[in-house]
């Protein structure tokens, strides 16, 4: 996969879990910003630190809150549990207009 040529910031919410972390991990390896999104914040800087230790140090990964995240990207991946969607999506609906996937 080709660098991206514009910085897109991808939030991954739900990133400290096995799915959020893999994708996370392969679009900071493509060249793209990425913000792990949690409900606890200290959780997600933990996975932004172990997914930046895999990629030495090369990739962009930080981690924050998920409404943190959402506001700062331009692309909003949802991997968290179906049964938390409805909590997730309603603490970020005001930020995400048109950057959901």
């Amino acid at each position: 996969m080709d660098k991206p040529t514009l910085m897109v910031t991808v939030a991954v919410l739900g990133g400290t879990g096995k799915e959020g972390k893999g994708l996370a991990y392969r679009w900071a390896k493509a060249g793209y910003k990425v913000l792990i999104g949690s409900r606890s914040s200290e959780k997600a800087v933990t996975a932004a630190s172990e997914i930046m230790e895999l990629l030495d140090g090369t990739g962009s990964v930080v981690g924050m809150s998920n409404l943190e995240a959402a506001s700062q990207s331009n692309i909003v991946v949802l991997t968290v549990p179906y049964s938390a969607h409805r909590d997730t999506l309603e603490t970020i609906k005001d930020v995400v207009k048109g950057k959901l996937f």
